[in-house]
């Protein structure tokens, strides 16, 4: 990944189309931060023009932004080396339960006039379950497992934390799915809190319900809920797994649930 910060200047005297950095795994934060820092006040102090206000101010603004960035950029570093997850849905505990109390936030940035934007590229998608030629085209954000313990013959689901585009698939202890012949029937039922977050709507959320046979995904319905249920009926011998997919605007938490 890599930041240019080229177009936070409106002076157009500042050559900053050399100020990028690429970022890995491995960022020395302290060298970047030095880097950046040290370019800016280099180019400002060449300027031969007398100083003006507003463009002392639109600098200074600019310095602020760019140290914004700096510390998100840091901020996603050292999640990444430490295996920290960014996106996708989360089982909930003790400790985490404060996450599905949070507001979901939304944010606009007014763009300089003539600024050309990125387009918009979808996350990788990344699954041991789904086929790979059908990953990259399901309508999803994140694809995560979710494993349910073994409770005599039923399957007992956690509490769940899934944010908008979250696709949760649910396996077994080992991540292994459901081995169906042709005509088993496989059933799953889960409800969901709606006081624990005060946004998620009491009439119920959005989601989407289905499974993946042998790596297949197929959709089976959506429809706004407080509970959702869904039984296959195996057309084919093969491994079975549940999916579920949150299409609402913010949270939703499954409260408990069973797959038998």
């Amino acid at each position: 990944m890599k930041i240019r910060i080229s177009e936070m200047f409106d002076d157009a005297s500042m050559n900053t189309d050399s100020i990028e950095i690429k970022m890995n795994s491995d960022i020395d934060k302290e060298k970047v931060r030095q880097m950046v820092l040290n370019k800016i006040n280099s180019q400002i102090i060449g300027l031969r023009k007398p100083p003006v206000r507003t463009k002392k101010i639109t600098r200074r603004i600019a310095l602020i932004f760019a140290v914004i960035i700096l510390m998100s950029i840091f901020a996603f570093g050292a999640n990444a080396a430490t295996g920290g997850k960014l996106f996708g849905a989360i089982t909930l505990n003790e400790e985490n339960r404060h996450l599905a109390r949070q507001t979901n936030y939304a944010y606009m940035e007014e763009a300089p006039s003539g600024t050309k934007t990125e387009a918009y590229e979808k996350r990788l998608l990344i699954s041991n379950i789904i086929h790979e030629n059908q990953l990259q085209s399901i309508n999803a954000d994140s694809v995560t497992n979710i494993a349910v313990e073994k409770d005599d013959e039923l399957f007992s689901i956690p509490e769940i934390l899934t944010d908008n585009g979250d696709l949760v698939i649910f396996t077994k202890m080992d991540q292994s799915g459901w081995h169906l012949d042709k005509g088993e029937k496989l059933s799953i039922r889960f409800n969901l809190d709606l006081t624990t977050n005060q946004y998620s709507d009491p009439k119920g959320e959005n989601m989407e319900i289905g499974f993946i046979r042998n790596g297949e995904l197929i959709q089976a319905y959506f429809e706004k809920d407080k509970e959702f249920s869904y039984t296959i009926t195996a057309d084919e011998a093969g491994e079975y797994y549940f999916y579920t997919e949150n299409y609402s605007a913010g949270k939703i938490v499954i409260e408990k649930g069973m797959i038998e």
